[in-house]
Order: C-alpha cells, then sequence, then structure tokens
C-alpha cells in the first residue's frame, strides 16, 4: 500500500525542551511499516529532522510543539505532501513565525522541472 502522506522537514537551532514536546507530539503518528525502523525524529547536531510516510501525521500537534519553542533564530522548513489529495503543505519558519503555503503537487512538479 502507498503512503498516504510524507511529511519532510527540519529545524534549527533546537534544544531538548523542544526535542522532547516534538517527540511527545510525534507519538500519535501512523507511520507504514516499511518506514518505521526509520526514527520519525532525529537530532544532527543542533538541528532536528522529520521523516515520515504513513496513513495519520499530527500536523496540528507538531505545529503547536513547534510554535511553543519558536525564537528569533530559528529556521526550518516543514513539507506535508498528502498524495490522496495530491496537495503540497509547506511551512516555512524564520523570524519567530511559521507561514505556510499550499499548492497542487502537480505544480511543485513542472515547477521542480519533473
Amino acid at each position: 500500500m502507498q503512503p498516504l502522506l510524507k511529511v519532510y522537514g527540519h529545524i534549527y537551532p533546537a534544544d531538548s525542551a523542544l526535542e522532547g514536546d516534538l517527540q511527545n507530539a510525534l507519538s500519535s503518528a501512523i507511520a507504514d511499516e516499511i518506514s518505521s525502523d526509520v526514527p520519525l525524529l532525529c537530532r544532527d547536531k543542533d538541528m532536528l529532522r522529520i521523516s515520515f510516510e504513513g496513513r495519520y501525521f499530527p500536523e496540528e500537534d507538531v505545529l503547536a510543539a513547534l510554535e511553543q519553542h519558536l525564537t528569533d533564530s530559528q529556521q526550518g522548513k516543514l513539507d506535508v505532501l498528502d498524495l490522496e489529495a495530491w496537495r503540497l503543505r509547506r511551512y516555512f519558519i524564520a523570524h519567530g513565525e511559521i507561514q505556510s503555503r499550499s499548492a497542487s503537487l502537480n505544480n511543485v512538479l513542472d515547477y521542480s522541472g519533473f
């Protein structure tokens, strides 16, 4: 079965409090069996990375956790590819804010040259 959602993102600099809250927010995610051995959240020095493929991603909980810990110095993004609705929601993290945009995956693929 193909995953319904693919989510990839990163944020830096990230402290242990943000990491803990993101772990809690991600605890209800329902990943595919194939990707279950890949951690949903991993640390790379002062960067946290999210990598997910599956049926359910707690998007609102993750955004709430991010908003709780936002600082002016943090940067990052979160891409949520909804393969069922064929949409991309991209969240930009910068200057203490989270902004979002949404587009059809057809538009994204055309723009990227695929």
